[in-house]
């Protein structure tokens, strides 16, 4: 297959990174107005676009700036800094066209080849939909949730378990589906992330062709199809050597975004009685020390696994395993750093208007994900320090 590559200038990790900056006065601006619409505001996403963030780790024969992860979780930082929602969001469109890299080239083709390396693709990764073999392919039905920003979305990718032989399991698939084919249900009412538009995805017997098909092992053993034909290092690495970044990257911008917003808040108040700055007192300052240094830690853990992964060195299966428990334990100190913000900042904080409860809630919702649950994590690192074997159940591994 021919591919007509972009003859554009590639962006570097500063363009990147400095246009996610840029964007900070309109996200942070249209905040209240998303969260109550419970979706993000057109101009949102069409800023992110349009400062050419989601071709970042779209390969460059494609047109994209195939950079590293590690500038992902920079740009989702300063997304996540200035709204929490459209960090979530925006990470995620920068880290779903890095997964259609290790599908088929055709498959490859059929975005990027005519959609060009700006399409949006959303997912619905749990397989709860119905498979059956179709000629040439596969049939979907069923109902998908938690599809963020699928309303911006020119395809998605949904989970699915294609059916085997009697005696095996069934093989866990991603599905490669225009959005135009699905229908969108509006289900999105929730305590945080309000604004992600994360809603449910319905499908009715639609046709999916083989070659838009993945299976999740080729990912999680670094051997899909997409990296025989996409050949760097990027493409080319186990998935759970940096699973879960995309979710967590976001949330320690919301963190950072979180701090600022209670400094200026502390620094704004007075006791009613003594009118002594809140901000003088030393349980503050304590507070705002060792929020800082947890969100700066979850940044340092982070950091270290993307460098492993970005090095393109040879990834083991320790490697892996620590990787993982770093990047869910990064969710876990940020949950702390969140809640010891709120719990300090006074019950004026609580206000819809406030970005500090409005942390408070995207934090904690992140947590929430399959992807940042330490205890898993943390079960398979003692198993393998043990000299046991891993949780055989664990869907990672």
């Amino acid at each position: 297959m021919t591919v007509t590559p972009d003859t554009g200038t590639p962006q570097t990790r500063d363009d990147a990174v400095g246009r996610a900056r840029e964007l900070f006065p309109v996200l942070r601006s249209g905040a209240r107005q998303a969260d109550d619409d419970r979706h993000l505001l057109p101009e949102m996403v069409e800023a992110v676009t349009a400062a050419g963030l989601i071709r970042t780790l779209v390969p460059r024969r494609w047109g994209g700036s195939e950079l590293d992860l590690t500038t992902h979780m920079e740009i989702a930082i300063e997304l996540g800094r200035a709204y929490g929602s459209m960090g979530w969001v925006g990470s995620f469109l920068i880290d779903h066209p890095f997964i259609l890299a290790h599908f088929s080239e055709e498959a490859q083709h059929d975005v990027w080849g005519t959609g060009g390396p700006d399409a949006r693709i959303s997912t619905s990764f749990v397989p709860v939909g119905r498979v059956t073999p179709a000629p040439g392919g596969w049939s979907l039905t069923g109902d998908w949730a938690w599809a963020s920003g699928v309303a911006y979305a020119d395809w998605i990718m949904l989970g699915g378990m294609v059916p085997s032989g009697r005696d095996e399991h069934p093989e866990y698939r991603l599905f490669l589906v225009p959005t135009s084919e699905l229908t969108i249900v509006d289900t999105w009412y929730s305590a945080g992330l309000r604004g992600s538009g994360s809603d449910n995805v319905q499908a009715d017997k639609v046709f999916v062709a083989e070659h838009r098909t993945v299976a999740m092992s080729g990912l999680l053993h670094a051997h899909s199809p997409g990296a025989k034909v996409n050949t760097s290092a990027l493409y080319n690495q186990p998935f759970m050597s940096h699973g879960g970044h995309a979710m967590v990257s976001p949330g320690i911008g919301i963190a950072r975004g979180m701090i600022e917003a209670w400094r200026d808040h502390v620094r704004s108040k007075s006791h009613s009685h003594t009118q002594e700055q809140v901000a003088a007192a030393i349980p503050m300052q304590l507070c705002l020390a060792e929020a800082a240094v947890r969100v700066d830690s979850a940044e340092l853990l982070l950091r270290r696994c993307l460098a492993l992964v970005d090095s393109g060195a040879e990834i083991t299966l320790e490697d892996r395993v620590r990787n993982r428990r770093d990047i869910t334990y990064a969710s876990r100190i940020l949950v702390r750093a969140a809640e010891d913000l709120m719990q300090m900042a006074g019950a004026s904080a609580l206000r819809d208007e406030s970005p500090i409860q409005r942390g408070w809630r995207d934090v904690r919702a992140i947590s929430c994900h399959v992807f940042c649950n330490f205890n898993a994590a943390a079960e398979n690192y003692g198993r393998m320090a043990f000299g046991f074997a891993l949780n055989p159940r664990d869907p990672f591994f």
